[in-house]
């Protein structure tokens, strides 16, 4: 995994929403983003590509009701597609090759109308040799509590619904794995569950949620991936209890290095042990989620805001040079939210900085 160290990539979702958008969106991605490729979510082009509904083919349960959606465990296909999904799972998670189990796995497909660009995407990866290619799937823990039982009750406080949440998404993560090989036989697939729900674990909005809880669904996915030597991170914009992140069993955390960095820095201790048993940060270091701050800045800037990063974790005794050398490059959140001129901005500045950066520090990587 050494060459993530001071690498770029993308979190995932573009503002594109014209009839070119997905073929936009990845001449962009693979003129710009040559060593890790992502594919990208553009929830303007389409109203299916939101991150929920974006995952949630092929889940059990599935009932709509004009624009509504919601699982219904009573439903009479339920249990025929729970006894499915089950099957599915083990047959997955107990063979030693994912090509073993290609035709299971085609069943949690991510396919059009839910991604419009991700099949174009391996098409086009076909063509290019990268290091790694980046996936993304919405967290367990944020899609339980974003999708609801047919009583208006998050998923999540539904065990068996709460377990279907689980398998799905990570046979959906291990699907793309699978296609990633295909197209890209070299690359490692680093696959990111956005996670942006486990920042209200602690609130008033999850006062029943038990971190331990949180951490178990995240190993699920984290053991899943490493079983079948892709790459798994986690992905959460907000303050939360870094503990969660740190202690989950992903390969990656990646964090709003722009606005929390001393946040992250406060847990030292866990910081410390997680970069030492090989894990790496995704430094968030571009802001998204502030506009004005993103007008605002060049690349001059943004290495002063991340030496003012790096400056929290070594106040905390975190070693700079080893540091440097388990981080790479991301903006600080999804694009999504900006314009086109911004978001090609955030997306430019994180493959500059990247650039400067091993340009400075290349001998420690």
């Amino acid at each position: 995994m050494s060459e993530l160290s001071l690498n770029y990539t993308g979190i995932g979702s573009l503002p594109l929403c014209g009839a070119d958008a997905p073929k936009e969106a990845l001449e962009f991605i693979f003129r710009e983003f040559k060593s890790m490729p992502f594919w990208p979510q553009l929830p303007h082009f389409a109203r299916e590509e939101d991150m929920v509904f974006q995952y949630s083919q092929n889940l059990p349960g599935l009932t709509f009701e004009g624009d509504k959606y919601f699982l219904n465990p009573e439903s009479e296909e339920f249990f025929a597609s729970l006894e499915e999904l089950f099957f599915d799972y083990e047959n997955v998670l107990g063979s030693d090759d994912l090509s073993q189990c290609e035709q299971i796995l085609d069943k949690y497909a991510i396919l059009p109308p839910n991604s419009n660009s991700l099949e174009p995407f391996l098409e086009e990866l076909k063509n290019h040799n990268p290091d790694f290619v980046k996936g993304s799937i919405t967290g367990a823990f944020t899609f339980s509590t974003s999708i609801t039982d047919n009583e208006g009750k998050c998923a999540y406080y539904n065990d068996i619904l709460r377990d279907v949440c689980i398998k799905t998404l990570v046979l959906k993560a291990l699907w793309q794995v699978k296609e990633f090989k295909k197209s890209a036989p070299k690359a490692r697939a680093v696959i990111f569950a956005d996670e942006p729900s486990i920042s209200q674990v602690g609130s008033c909005a999850f006062l029943s949620v038990e971190s331990k809880d949180v951490i178990e669904m995240l190993k699920i996915f984290s053991d899943a991936l490493r079983k079948f030597g892709a790459i798994s991170g986690v992905h959460c914009c907000g303050k939360t209890d870094w503990e969660i992140a740190l202690s989950c069993g992903v390969d990656v955390v990646n964090f709003d290095a722009y606005s929390f960095a001393k946040s992250v820095a406060n847990f030292a201790s866990a910081v410390d042990k997680f970069l030492k048993n090989g894990g790496y940060f995704a430094f968030g270091i571009v802001p998204t989620l502030d506009k004005e701050e993103l007008k605002s800045l060049n690349l001059d800037k943004l290495e002063e805001k991340f030496n003012d990063a790096l400056k929290c974790f070594t106040d905390k005794g975190i070693d700079k040079d080893f540091l440097i050398s388990r981080l790479f490059i991301t903006p600080s959140c999804g694009c999504g939210s900006l314009d086109k001129e911004g978001a090609y901005k955030a997306l430019t500045l994180s493959r500059e900085l990247s650039q400067r950066l091993k340009e400075r520090y290349g001998a420690l990587v």
